[in-house]
């Protein structure tokens, strides 16, 4: 069927053209614009994604995408690179002009900033969402550094499009200091996970000894050093606990993490990563911020009961002594973990709530319809938008 916003199907039918703009082809993000992108297409849109490449891209990242999702490379920096990040930005251009899509959708600090430029240039700014996925910088120690990332936001927001908060905290943040308080042009939709991927923990299988494990890149966001200060203090108290993170990382924190007696496991594909979720006795997320985690989702929806430190993001999806438990400090944390450690039955009772209130909030098919409402809202259709006719 050719595209066609203004005209319907005899059936009453409409086909909409979606571009996802990502630079960080790897972990979380990559995940979701996956699943987003599966599901789009499926539903009868055409759904086209622009992205880089990364260093730790899975090597089969073409293969998790639907055959019929058009995949652009358009590479663009991790960090600030003038030559670099003009020469993204005349690629997205040429690439968004050429498509001429009805939505587009950009993702993460870089893409969606350089996204946001060229759909000013292109005067498409008015049908363009930002989904920020961790609005990081004031978490940014250095105070040069967080006022730059501040300051593009600003103008990324000045430049026109609406921005997607992926959990309330995060929703406040940028409320307060992007849009001046107002709230114009900004819009909470929760993350959401494909639960089909998953397998559930078999409760009836244990372990030898108490497995705790996070999954994801060893990175500063993820604070490793506070995971393995925690795992290094309760390895030395008791010998019935296994700690692993499953995602690999630069050689130093590798070697911090093994010190402390935890297994890494190195960079796995996705699908064996989630093979390895069912495993685990708690999920330790440790982390310095989050937009909201889909590995903590994906776990939680596994039936592993959390706990996870106090940050935007996290105490959302944690209900605190229902599906796990948020800690303000390293204290809090050790001490949660000890008292999951010593009762196997409240780890289950935790966990099957966990796998409930995840299937309940955070699913796919609610965020995407969420998403394709917006969608629907941006291009003026007055009726609902169905699947195209096969």
């Amino acid at each position: 069927m050719e595209k066609n916003i203004n005209n319907r199907t005899s059936n009453n039918q409409t086909s909409l053209h979606i571009a996802h703009v990502i630079e960080p082809m790897e972990h979380g993000v990559f995940i979701w614009v996956v699943d987003m992108a599966n599901r789009l297409v499926e539903d009868g849109y055409k759904v086209s994604v622009l992205h880089s490449i990364r260093e730790n891209t899975p090597i089969n990242w073409r293969d998790m995408f639907d055959t019929r999702v058009e995949l652009i490379h358009v590479q663009m920096s991790r960090s600030i690179d003038p030559v670099m990040d003009m020469k993204a930005l005349l690629g997205l251009t040429k690439n968004l002009k050429r498509l001429n899509p009805d939505i587009i959708h950009t993702h993460s600090s870089k893409g969606g900033f350089l996204a946001r430029v060229a759909g000013f240039f292109l005067r498409k700014n008015n049908r363009l969402l930002y989904t920020s996925h961790a609005i990081h910088y004031p978490l940014i120690q250095q105070p040069i550094k967080r006022k730059l990332y501040k300051y593009f936001e600003h103008i990324g927001y000045w430049l026109g499009g609406t921005i997607v908060a992926c959990g309330k905290e995060e929703y406040e943040i940028i409320r307060k200091d992007i849009t001046n308080n107002t709230g114009k042009r900004l819009i909470r939709i929760s993350n959401g996970i494909d639960t089909t991927q998953l397998m559930p923990k078999d409760y009836s299988n244990k372990n030898e000894k108490v497995k705790i494990g996070v999954v994801g890149r060893i990175s500063l966001q993820k604070a490793p050093w506070v995971f393995a200060e925690i795992a290094g203090k309760l390895n030395k108290l008791r010998n019935d606990v296994e700690f692993i993170w499953i995602g690999g990382g630069e050689e130093e924190d590798v070697k911090m993490l093994n010190e402390a007696g935890v297994t890494v496991t190195g960079m796995l594909d996705r699908g064996d990563a989630l093979k390895l979720i069912p495993s685990l006795d708690i999920y330790f997320q440790t982390s310095a911020y989050e937009g909201l985690s889909l590995a903590l989702l994906e776990a939680q929806a596994s039936g592993i009961p959390a706990v996870v430190t106090k940050i935007p993001g996290n105490d959302e999806v944690v209900q605190q002594g229902e599906t796990g438990y948020v800690g303000e400090d390293k204290e809090k944390l050790m001490a949660y973990l000890s008292a999951l450690i010593d009762s196997a039955d409240e780890r289950e009772k935790l966990g099957k709530r966990a796998k409930q209130n995840t299937e309940k909030y955070f699913s796919l098919t609610a965020m995407a319809d969420q998403y394709k409402n917006e969608y629907q809202k941006m291009v003026n259709i007055d009726s609902p938008l169905v699947a195209v006719s096969k």
